[in-house]
């Protein structure tokens, strides 16, 4: 028995020692290391390393486990290594192309390599459906630009909240049925969805009744945390079947004011009128701060409004640990799928909760009948047809994009009492420039909206802009985008001799007339984007855009995100990034307005 003992641990000790690779033989394998950019549920990251050998890409698989929170286990007598992740197995049988995903194998397109202690698997490892199933995350692999898109697999799609003076709406919206449970923490109101999955975030809000809204995937729930500001008046919830979602509603224990701008325009652009605060930007931190100079207050400073630029904001919540910045490396990276919540049991009886527990029910809200004094506003879907607009690194159409926010945002105005809606396209159609404009003025709206998505050739530039129109630029990059998106002008006729002459002056007197007004929209809506989008803000420019010339009303275009940055391209396709660029411009018309009938000019 001693004998049969003494041989197996012999036999072990030699499988053992073919973990580790010659070192002769590896000193004559070439390794070549370059950084690869991982977008993560639409975040930046420079957080991993791709090993160029024998001409082919290979992940580490030690910095996969990393990354994705997995355990590493060497089975010597095997000839594989396996990776715990989630509860399953994914076995790799070293310098082989054999590979199983629990019971289910499957064959690499190359041999895994053992060098130096390591396992080293083919980059598109990760794009292997199999891989996703059990990481929960569907990545794709841009092999030219060295490029990983990950984004977490979830079944709560959006996020989205509406101020009004006596109420904050938080609406989740969901892929499928869950329970739910609500209870109240310390200044918080948590809500739970039991086998809810949605990918960590936070929403910075600070409307005076909430401060921000963080969530992630803790366990098998979906955790949220309402952070607020002032005890509510009461919170209820309710729940729709079309569209499914949870809506959370929280009523104010004191009004709040929503005409209040926070940015008009910025310095130089425009002469502002004398009610409207005048803002000056600085950079502090890498996070935007807000001050205020008027003619008729004091100095005063507003709340800083958070703005990543590259990067992750750390988050004030006690919800999760602290997210990583840029440059980060990849067990950082790790850290932000943990969320944790500690203060859910603590009481306060100064407000109730009145929570809608039943099965959901098929409860479609009814269209509300306009106002007679309803505003009109026509939406302008960028491009279209034959003009695709910008195109991203991954093939990703603006014309696309621009349509789909376009119709999420017209539903929003449709569910408003308050307005109507005109849609310049309403599917894949190509319209010129001229007629987009006409349709505004002979329809006499109100607000003339065109939305579009930005490029440069620059690829690391990101961020959110809005313009309003000029005869001149307001800075060089202003002047390019105006070129990128009157270019489209090359398909249609334009009028030549004294007729365009003639028109160009007719224009320039329109520009001067509601050069104010459309100043002062551009700054509500970018108010609303700073919070929602989480990209730099670039700021209200001005430009001499085609499709604005020539409209008899307030007219801006919006530069939602930048389709040659990689991260705004990820962004721009998914459902919630689109609702939120929707969100925002309807909750900038609305504000722009509520100050307009604070200053008694808000009729037609």
């Amino acid at each position: 028995m001693k004998k049969l003992l003494l041989c197996l641990s012999l036999l072990i000790f030699i499988c053992s020692a073919g973990v580790f690779s010659d070192k002769k033989n590896d000193s004559e394998i070439k390794i070549e290391i370059q950084k690869a950019n991982v977008i993560f549920d639409g975040i930046n990251y420079n957080g991993i390393n791709i090993y160029e050998i024998q001409k082919e890409n290979f992940l580490s698989l030690n910095e996969i486990a990393v990354l994705f929170n997995a355990r590493i286990e060497w089975q010597p007598v095997s000839g594989k290594v396996s990776m715990k992740l989630k509860n399953r197995s994914i076995d790799i049988f070293y310098n082989t192309k054999k590979i199983a995903y629990g019971k289910k194998k499957k064959k690499l397109y190359t041999p895994s390599l053992h060098i130096r202690n390591e396992i080293y698997v083919p980059a598109e490892f990760l794009t292997y459906k199999e891989f996703t199933n059990i990481s929960e995350t569907i990545v794709t692999f841009d092999k030219k630009n060295k490029l990983f898109v990950m984004n977490s697999q979830t079944n709560i799609s959006a996020v989205r909240y509406y101020t009004q003076e006596n109420s904050t709406e938080i609406s989740i919206e969901l892929d499928e049925k869950m329970t739910h449970t609500v209870k109240k923490a310390k200044n918080a109101i948590i809500v739970a969805f039991q086998r809810g999955k949605i990918a960590s975030d936070t929403l910075y809000i600070d409307n005076g009744i909430i401060k921000n809204i963080s969530f992630g995937t803790a366990g098998r729930e979906a955790v949220f945390k309402i952070n607020l500001q002032q005890k509510p008046k009461l919170v209820s919830t309710k729940k729709f079947k079309k569209p499914l979602k949870l809506v959370i509603t929280i009523e104010h224990s004191s009004p709040v004011d929503i005409s209040k701008p926070c940015l008009v325009s910025l310095p130089g652009t425009v002469a502002p009128d004398e009610n409207i605060e005048n803002t000056v930007l600085s950079e502090e931190n890498n996070m935007t701060k807000i001050s205020t100079d008027t003619k008729k207050t004091s100095k005063e400073e507003l709340p800083a409004i958070p703005v990543i630029n590259q990067a992750v904001i750390t988050a004030e919540s006690e919800v999760y640990e602290k997210p990583v910045s840029d440059g980060d490396d990849i067990e950082e990276l790790s850290k932000i799928k943990t969320a944790t919540v500690s203060d859910d049991q603590i009481i306060d009886d100064s407000y109730a909760i009145v929570d809608d527990k039943e099965t959901f029910k098929d409860i479609i809200p009814s269209e509300k009948e306009k106002s007679e004094t309803a505003k009109l506003i026509v939406l302008d879907a960028g491009h279209g047809g034959e003009d695709p607009g910008a195109i991203g690194p991954n093939g990703t159409k603006e014309k696309d994009i621009n349509l789909a926010i376009t119709l999420a945002l017209k539903k929003l105005f449709d569910k408003d009492k308050n307005y109507k809606v005109i849609l310049t396209r309403n599917d894949d159609t190509f319209i010129p420039l001229a007629e987009r404009t006409n349709i505004a003025n002979e329809n006499k709206a109100d607000l003339f909206i065109s939305i579009h998505n930005n490029a440069n050739f620059k690829k690391e530039i990101s961020g959110f802009e809005i313009y309003f129109l000029s005869e001149n630029a307001s800075d060089s990059e202003a002047a390019a985008t105006a070129i990128l998106e009157n270019s489209v002008v090359s398909l249609e006729n334009k009028p030549k001799g004294e007729k365009e002459i003639l028109q160009n002056m007719l224009w320039s007197m329109v520009v001067n007339e509601y050069i104010n007004d459309s100043s002062e929209l551009s700054s509500f809506i970018s108010c609303e984007t700073t919070g929602r989008l989480k990209i730099p803000f670039r700021g209200i420019k001005q430009a001499n855009f085609f499709v604005l010339r020539g409209t008899q009303m307030p007219a801006v275009l919006v530069e939602g995100a930048y389709l040659s940055n990689y991260g705004d391209e990820a962004k721009l396709n998914t459902k919630r990034f689109q609702l939120s660029i929707a969100d925002s411009i309807y909750e900038g018309v609305k504000k722009y307005y509520a100050r307009k009938s604070k200053n008694g000019n808000g009729k037609k």
